[in-house]
């Protein structure tokens, strides 16, 4: 039987030859394959990481641009307001330095059209102006921004803030502070005009925003937020419902009180291949209440 029964072929030697190769390189073959993939994913994230980095940066520096522009046009407005102190202070003095017996609506109107005048106490109280809204305001309730005034009432210096929209009627308004020689009073005057505001708005953030949106298509959105966490890139008050969970305590207080600066909070915008946002950048401005 063992001799009928015919002989199982052997394999031939080339065969065995191959195998043996093949068993031998497989694993330096997925090896290298997996080093490669490995080195080009990271290539790839790096390259992606700094394109990402670059718009962040060009976002930021189009930003401080229309920023720097809006300084220039602040800084213009600083020499002409300093010159108003000085029938303000001619009235501090002529008064007795008695704040009580000024005639502020006169000198609002030597002025001239668009000034109110402001008295602030040791306290932080405004307590005599020609605003009557603001009688009585206590900048106590905001420490850093009382802080500030304190310093500016201690030292001989004049001091402006920049073009800042009040959050009530988003009226256009400048001001600046001047301390009395007997450093017991800050003299504020604001100061707003139609042109003014046709003049700031000339440079606007949210213009250039969308400028960037439209040129770049890996940009999805671009948002800009205020001081007080407000979404500022909104062209009608109603949509401005996105707010900064920071910030809901700020729009609790009451309105006719904020005033801040609508220099961006932040600058966050999205690629449309991501759900992460960059382009962070932090503003704490002037004044708001």
């Amino acid at each position: 039987m063992g001799r009928e029964s015919q002989e199982r072929p052997a394999l031939p030697f080339i065969l065995h030859l191959t195998l043996a190769i093949l068993l031998a390189t497989a694993p330096v073959v997925c090896l290298i394959s997996f080093v490669d993939y490995v080195s080009i994913r990271q290539e790839l994230e790096a390259t992606a990481q700094e394109f990402q980095d670059q718009t962040e940066t060009g976002i930021i520096l189009s930003m401080d641009l229309v920023d720097t522009g809006l300084k220039i046009f602040d800084g213009t407005l600083n020499h002409r307001m300093q010159e108003k102190f000085e029938p303000f202070l001619a009235e501090y003095e002529r008064a007795g330095r008695d704040p009580a017996a000024m005639d502020l609506y006169c000198v609002r109107e030597d002025l001239g059209e668009g000034f109110d005048l402001y008295i602030i106490n040791e306290s932080g109280i405004i307590e005599y102006t020609t605003h009557p809204s603001e009688l009585g305001y206590d900048f106590t309730a905001i420490p850093y921004f009382y802080d500030r005034i304190t310093e500016i009432r201690l030292k001989e210096t004049f001091s402006a803030d920049r073009i800042v929209p009040e959050i009530a009627t988003g009226e256009i308004r400048k001001y600046a502070y001047m301390p009395t020689p007997d450093r017991r009073y800050l003299l504020e005057l604001g100061f707003t005009d139609p042109d003014l505001q046709q003049w700031r708005t000339m440079l606007e953030y949210r213009d250039t925003a969308k400028e960037l949106v439209d040129l770049n298509p890996n940009i999805d959105e671009i948002r800009l937020y205020d001081s007080l966490g407000t979404r500022a890139d909104l062209q009608h008050e109603s949509d401005r419902g996105e707010i900064c969970r920071y910030a809901q305590s700020a729009h609790e207080r009451p309105a006719h009180r904020a005033r801040h600066n609508r220099l961006p909070l932040g600058v966050c915008c999205a690629s449309p291949d991501t759900t992460n946002t960059y382009a962070r950048r932090g503003r704490q401005r002037r004044r708001w209440r």
